[in-house]
């Protein structure tokens, strides 16, 4: 009986109580895109390095060799030598390693060449292999190429198709590579990682469209293979073949414990070519304790927006309290006791906030989308995380008894008012 009593006063000034709930809602969504993007970055960055124990490339920035090679994010890190790699199979403690060359690209997705070991060993998410859409028995053989799928969502290739790369990343137009085509032999799962947007083929076939050249200058060797119909069948085994350089492995080792000794042996300025090692976790969380103050004042930002929408409110009520008067006044009149009276007020201020924190997570759901396709694009991932976590939940509650204790202040006032206020007339 209360709540209908208090929502068919609400129905009486529908417009003024409407706007406050589009303005709490606003705020409402703002805190929790915030909150539910930051949550879906950390996850996502998390999950993209699933497996990798340590990133190994030549001796720089560790941030910027994660960033890079990892998650394609600013400029191209030096390149380490072949031999070095070899070096880092060859160690004892090493149980499987993967080449990664960067570089050149497709219709602005990026190239990654590396070696069919990369299926087998690379994870995502939580420990979770690799999945292919489609494939043939091909794979990374010869000119194939295997597609993220976000590649494949965009540009619409199949199995079978054909496609040139071009060489560096802002040459749209490049035709360096026109005379070497590569055949689609494969399309990954969806990973919500940087996969998704790669286009891999094999390092050695890497190397084979680079032959003969000189730093960017083309070479004489770009029609060896021009006209050969079945390109998968290419044999590039051969020493003619084998990279120089690359630009980072991805390496597991056979037992966790040695991880620190074996990075500070990779490290060892005695070494032809010192290299640096990089633990993915802990130069993420490196990341995250860097971006920690920007994140702490969006999230500041974002709760003054809901208080301030919650003094809005509460002025509202207030406001609204003196041309209430002759509405209060009958309730006493047909028996309603003050603390009823103030009851009421409250219940409306609860009803305005549950149903801004309904359409709240309306509009967080669409902010979430649209957000999630801009910085997933930039950033190489999947952002659209859909639901609420445990801190978020109780945020929802907090803001609902917020809003419930708001209403106190016209309760009071309202209390306080006696029959005979309300019945007399003003000037």
């Amino acid at each position: 009986m209360m709540l209908g009593l208090t929502l068919r006063s609400m129905l009486g000034r529908k417009v003024s109580i409407a706007l406050t709930v589009v303005t709490l809602a606003l705020s409402v969504a703002l805190f929790l895109t915030v909150e539910r993007m930051r949550i879906a970055v950390q996850e996502s960055f998390d999950g993209s390095v699933s497996g990798v124990d340590v990133l190994v490339g030549a001796r720089g920035s560790e941030l910027s060799l994660l960033l890079y090679t990892v998650f394609q994010i600013g400029d191209a890190a030096p390149s380490m030598r072949w031999t070095s790699f070899e070096e880092v199979v060859q160690d004892d403690r090493v149980d499987w390693a993967v080449p990664i060359s960067l570089g050149d690209s497709h219709r602005r997705y990026r190239v990654i060449a590396t070696t069919s070991d990369y299926f087998e060993h690379v994870r995502v998410g939580r420990n979770r292999p690799l999945a292919f859409r489609a494939k043939t028995d091909s794979l990374l053989r010869g000119f194939g190429v295997v597609l993220g799928a976000e590649v494949v969502r965009a540009l619409g290739y199949q199995i079978g198709d054909a496609l040139t790369i071009q060489h560096g990343l802002a040459s749209a137009g490049d035709e360096s590579h026109k005379h070497q085509p590569f055949i689609v032999t494969g399309i990954l799962e969806a990973t919500g990682t940087p996969v998704d947007y790669g286009v891999l083929v094999h390092i050695r076939a890497f190397e084979a469209i680079h032959e003969g050249w000189t730093g960017s200058v083309p070479g004489t060797g770009l029609d060896r293979h021009e006209g050969i119909t079945d390109r998968t069948a290419i044999d590039l085994s051969g020493p003619d073949f084998e990279p120089s350089l690359l630009t980072a492995v991805y390496v597991g080792l056979k037992s966790k414990r040695r991880i620190f000794q074996f990075i500070e042996d990779i490290e060892d300025r005695d070494r032809s070519e010192p290299l640096t090692g990089v633990l993915p976790g802990i130069t993420l969380s490196q990341l995250w304790l860097l971006l920690a103050t920007a994140e702490s004042a969006m999230l500041l930002f974002s709760v003054l927006i809901v208080l301030v929408a919650l003094a809005g409110q509460m002025t509202l009520l207030v406001a609204t309290l003196d041309l209430r008067r002759r509405e209060i006044a009958i309730y006493r009149a047909m028996g309603a006791q003050p603390i009823t009276v103030a009851v009421l007020l409250v219940l409306e201020s609860m009803v305005i906030s549950v149903c801004a924190a309904g359409l709240g997570l309306v509009l967080t759901l669409l902010g979430t989308l649209t957000a999630g396709q801009v910085l997933g694009g930039f950033l190489k991932l999947e952002l659209s995380a859909v639901t609420l976590s445990a801190g978020q939940v109780q945020a929802l509650l907090a803001f609902v008894v917020v809003s419930a204790v708001t209403g106190l202040i016209p309760a009071f006032m309202a209390y306080r008012t006696s029959l005979q206020d309300g019945m007399r007339a003003r000037f």
